[in-house]
C-alpha cells in the first residue's frame, strides 16, 4: 500500500520502493556528507522547517462547506478558521503537513452533543500563508485562537499537534480535556526518525541539531518534549494510538499517556494514523472523553478497531 511522502519532520513514504524525490534527497545526503557536510546540514535544517500542502479531498470540502468560515490575524498573515455549531467549544488541532479539515469529521458529532467544533489552518498548513514553520510558531497559533474562540472546553489533536497542544497546555492555556490522537513525544525522536528515513549521515545529522540548538537553545529538547512536559499537567487526557501506525509507532502515544498524570490510553487495530481520523469508534470515544462520560477504564489499554 503506497502512502503519502513527507520530507519534513518524521512522516514519509512508508512503501518498499521510496519514490524518486526521497531516493534523490538520500542519495544528496549521501554525497554531501562527505563532500560538504556543513552544506548537507544546512539542506537538512531547511528540510525540517518546510511544509508541504496536499489535495483536499471531496468529503472535506463537504465539511468546509457546512461550516462558519472566517480568519484570524497572526504575524502579519491570517488563520483560517471553520466552526460548527454553538455551545462550549473544542478546538481541532491537524498535524504537520495537515489541515484544519482533516478532523472536521468530528465537527457533526460534536455539534450533536452540544459542542461547538473550531478547527483552523496552522501557518504554512493548508489555506494559510508561508512554506515553513516551527513547532513553536504553531505553539502561538494555537494560543491565538483559543483567545479569540475561547473559552475552551477541550482540544481534539492529532500527531504533531499532540506536541503542540500539550506545550500550549503547559505554558498555561486553561481546557477542561484534552484528546491525543497518533502523537509523537520527543523532539528528540521526531529528529532521529527524521535522519533515518532521509538517511542523513551522523555527521551531517550532528550539525543539523547543532543549528537547532542555536536557533532555539540547548534546552529545546526539553521544551518541545510532550512526555516530560504532560507531567506537570492535571488535565485530564485520553490519548488514543493505533497499532499499525506506521507513521508514528503506537509506543509513542503509550509513553505519553504514561508520564501524563492519570491519562487513559486507547490502543486501536487497523485504522493506521490518519484513517484514525475518520473512525465512528474513535470519534465516539473521544466525545464521550469530552462529555466525561469515560471512554475506557482508568490506566487500561483496550482494542478498539473503527
Amino acid at each position: 500500500m503506497t502512502k503519502r511522502t513527507t520530507i519534513g519532520h518524521y512522516s514519509l513514504e512508508t512503501r518498499r520502493r521510496p519514490p524518486r524525490i526521497v531516493r534523490f534527497i538520500r542519495l544528496g545526503f549521501q554525497v554531501g556528507g562527505r563532500v560538504t557536510p556543513a552544506l548537507a546540514a544546512r539542506w537538512a535544517y531547511k528540510l525540517w522547517f518546510q511544509t508541504r500542502r496536499f489535495p483536499e479531498p471531496l468529503r472535506e470540502m463537504r465539511w468546509r462547506a457546512k461550516a462558519a468560515s472566517g480568519a484570524i490575524p497572526f504575524k502579519g498573515g491570517e488563520l483560517p478558521f471553520y466552526a460548527w455549531g454553538e455551545g462550549p467549544t473544542v478546538l481541532l488541532l491537524h498535524g504537520w503537513n495537515g489541515r484544519g479539515t482533516q478532523l472536521a469529521g468530528f465537527a457533526a458529532p460534536l455539534v450533536a452533543a452540544g459542542f461547538r467544533a473550531v478547527a483552523f489552518d496552522a501557518p504554512a498548513h493548508g489555506r494559510s500563508p508561508g512554506t515553513a514553520t516551527n513547532v513553536f510558531e504553531c505553539v502561538e497559533a494555537l494560543e491565538t485562537v483559543a483567545q479569540t474562540h475561547g473559552p475552551v472546553h477541550g482540544i481534539v489533536a492529532h500527531s504533531f499537534g499532540v506536541v503542540c497542544a500539550t506545550m500550549a497546555l503547559q505554558r498555561g492555556l486553561s481546557v477542561a480535556r484534552m484528546v491525543g490522537i497518533s502523537p509523537p513525544t520527543q523532539l528528540r525522536w521526531m529528529a532521529d526518525r527524521f535522519a533515518d528515513r532521509l538517511a542523513i549521515p551522523p555527521r551531517v545529522q550532528a550539525r543539523f541539531e547543532q543549528r537547532l540548538e542555536a536557533e532555539f537553545g540547548t534546552e529545546v529538547w526539553d521544551r518541545v518534549a510532550a512526555d516530560r512536559l504532560a507531567t506537570e499537567l492535571d488535565v485530564p487526557a485520553l490519548i488514543i494510538h493505533d497499532a499499525h501506525d506506521e507513521d508514528v509507532p503506537w509506543q509513542q502515544g503509550e509513553r505519553l499517556a504514561q508520564a501524563w498524570p492519570g491519562a487513559r490510553f486507547v490502543r486501536t487495530e487497523g485504522l493506521g494514523h490518519r484513517r484514525i481520523l475518520r473512525s465512528p469508534r474513535i470519534t465516539e470515544q473521544a466525545i464521550a472523553f469530552l462529555q466525561d462520560r469515560g471512554a475506557t477504564a482508568e490506566g487500561s489499554v483496550r482494542q478498539a478497531g473503527g
